[in-house]
């Protein structure tokens, strides 16, 4: 588990999977797409457990928590 990040630069969300394989993210959104999608942010903090890195994160505002890394189940079958 890393501690939260204090200033981070902003990335796309591939630059962001790249850098933080298969953790959970939590990103401070910077760029959005047409659809109200996130494109790219500020890493706030990432942990192998989701619920650890929400409690680092709680409050923050316009955060967008994934996965970065292959699915740990199938999505479809």
């Amino acid at each position: 588990m890393s501690a939260p990040k204090a200033e981070s630069k902003e990335l796309t969300l591939e630059q962001i999977r790249k850098e933080h394989p298969n953790l959970w993210v939590a990103i401070a959104v910077t760029k959005r797409d047409a659809n109200g999608q996130p494109m790219a942010g500020r890493v706030l903090a990432d942990d192998a457990d989701r619920y650890r890195l929400r409690d680092q994160i709680i409050l923050q505002n316009d955060v967008c928590i994934f996965f970065a890394g292959d699915p740990l189940y199938p999505l479809f079958l």
